[in-house]
């Protein structure tokens, strides 16, 4: 069983680094990878605990891009110390706090300062951790309804924020011996056919089929749809930790031979 999409408090996760590692192995998994948002900075963390916990890790990261709709992509088994993977981390740390500085901004235009309740990530501070604040000054119900009313798109206080080319993180990625792996695609309001053909058409070489909140028709879906393109199929669950309580580390695990190929494969890119 394997999980290789999760968060730690370096992106918008709640849990240390070593903490989602130790979850992990809690739940049994024998392959794990950690891929915060635009940030490797919990990776040599999360490396040294499994190591100790003798659980197979992988490094990764979830790199964000510009496209027609909310790209991410996951960024699997690369040199964390490759010195153009480290300037794109730079890079995507200042657009982000660019767009953070802006949405404060408007945050308080709006009658909403968050900054005495705004938790700053050891890595990338994202639009939950904004979301969270919202919630806890009491400017918002949930983590949902702060999206669905003030942060999300066409809503008074979204912010966009820019994005590298997906092309420009798929070369570094690869280059940097790492492999990409289009994140919940049944997120995304595209339709799924051609997304995945572009998405293959800029090198990305596997398809987030088996998500934690997806249904099983999306699943099947875009099962079919990466077999059809020849891109290998994986699971995640998007574990955030006490952010989101309802998914749990191994969430979108399915025992099924496609899977188990996938495991084969990664457990090759462990170091």
């Amino acid at each position: 069983m394997f999980d290789i999409h999760t968060h730690s408090n370096c992106s918008d996760g709640y849990d240390a680094p070593h903490t989602v590692v130790e979850t992990a192995k809690q739940a049994g998994l024998d392959l794990f990878a950690l891929t915060d948002h635009d940030s490797i900075n919990g990776l040599w963390e999360a490396k040294k605990r499994a190591d100790e916990l003798a659980l197979s890790f992988i490094a990764g990261c979830e790199i964000e891009a510009e496209y027609a709709d909310t790209l991410h992509i996951l960024a699997l088994g690369m040199d964390i110390e490759n010195a153009d993977l480290c300037a794109l981390m730079e890079k995507k740390l200042r657009l982000r706090d660019e767009r953070n500085v802006r949405l404060s901004e408007r945050l308080k235009e709006l009658g909403m300062d968050v900054s005495s309740a705004l938790e700053q990530s050891r890595g990338a501070t994202t639009r939950a951790n904004y979301a969270a604040a919202l919630v806890k000054l009491g400017y918002a119900e949930s983590l949902n309804d702060a999206f669905s009313r003030i942060l999300g798109r066409g809503c008074p206080a979204h912010i966009k924020q820019r994005h590298p080319d997906p092309r420009e993180v798929v070369e570094i990625v690869e280059a940097a011996g790492g492999i990409c792996v289009i994140a919940h695609p049944m997120k995304m309001k595209l339709d799924p056919a051609k997304l995945i053909e572009d998405m293959k058409n800029i090198g990305i070489r596997g398809v987030e089929a088996f998500y934690g909140t997806a249904t099983e028709g999306e699943m099947r879906l875009f099962a079919v749809l990466a077999k059809r393109n020849g891109l290998f199929i994986t699971c995640g669950s998007d574990y955030h930790g006490a952010r989101r309580p309802a998914t749990h580390i191994g969430k979108g695990w399915q025992d099924i031979e496609e899977l188990r190929t996938t495991e084969r494969t990664l457990l090759g890119r462990v170091k």
